[in-house]
């Protein structure tokens, strides 16, 4: 994904997406800096008096994600994913790096050892196998995860630029802790990046109608309806739950002719692919209240 012209995030970005005050650090979390009254100070950038508490605006959001999930209220989970995506575009994140083992050479005696250490970024697998860049409100948060690692606070959006560089389709907030967990996606990225409010692809109206105009000209496609597949946004299923509500009384053959017809479509249309990233296709007889997967 290409995004140009963003506005600056404070430390110019670079191929790891990490600021220039970087240092190696000493023993005691690996950067020889004590976890009890953390300051990022030792870092000189705008984090200077930053405690590593999560930022009160991503903590609000997340909850109010999960408390509109939790209600099942359509309407209101769509403005709380959209409001969340915002508040992470306007806080800072703790990017983890992790020491890996550098030179290795062989002291007098013999013995094999590591001759340097080196800060990486790190990236997981998500539950669709896709590369995930893990970022952190909080250093309690971060420390459950691991506690060899190391923050790096960075500003939200320099995060997103970061993933979109290193072509890492998926950000998670806070993984592990399953409360505060909070995934963007590839096709959020840039509104991360550039602090635009969009909403989730199952709730964007111009989605929706390329979704409508797909099935235009197929008669055997009664209706299509688009539903949150990932209502608390962490990344554990595909963000659209699609539906197709069928006419009745059609055969194997044809069933397969028009999903077919219109997964080829889909692919096929700029938008769909742009801001859906990722999507689940149900089935479901008109005049019928339950849906075949």
């Amino acid at each position: 994904m290409a995004i140009e012209k963003l506005p600056a995030t404070g430390d110019a970005p670079r191929s790891t997406g990490v600021p220039a005050s970087l240092v190696a650090g000493g023993a005691e979390d690996s950067a020889g800096f004590p976890w009890a009254g953390r300051t990022f100070d030792h870092h000189g950038t705008a984090f200077a008096a930053d405690d590593g508490a999560c930022p009160p605006e991503l903590r609000t959001g997340v909850e109010r994600v999960r408390a509109a999930a939790a209600a099942g209220d359509r309407a209101a989970l769509a403005e709380a994913h959209a409001d969340a995506l915002l508040a992470l575009s306007h806080c800072r994140v703790l990017i983890p790096l992790l020491a890996e083992a550098g030179d290795i050479g062989v002291t007098p005696e013999g013995r094999t050892v590591e001759k340097t250490q080196e800060l990486s970024i790190v990236t997981v697998a998500g539950p669709d196998g896709r590369r995930t860049m893990p970022v952190f409100g909080s250093v309690d948060t971060m420390q459950a995860w691991n506690p060899n690692a190391r923050p790096i606070p960075v500003p939200g959006p320099q995060a997103a630029l970061a993933a979109a560089q290193e072509g890492t389709d998926l950000i998670v907030v806070d993984p592990g802790t399953p409360e505060r967990e909070f995934g963007v996606r590839r096709t959020q990225l840039e509104a991360v990046a550039r602090g635009l409010r969009v909403l989730p692809a199952w709730a964007d109206p111009e989605v929706a109608a390329a979704f409508r105009a797909s099935i235009a000209e197929e008669p055997r496609i009664h209706d299509v309806v688009l539903e949150p597949g990932d209502p608390e946004g962490r990344l554990l299923a595909p963000e659209t739950e699609v539906i197709l509500v069928l006419v009745p009384g059609l055969d194997r053959s044809a069933l397969q002719e028009v999903l077919a017809g219109v997964q080829q479509r889909w692919a096929g249309d700029a938008l769909i692919a742009s801001r859906v990233d990722s999507l689940h296709l149900s089935i479901r007889s008109l005049g019928s209240d339950r849906a075949a997967h």
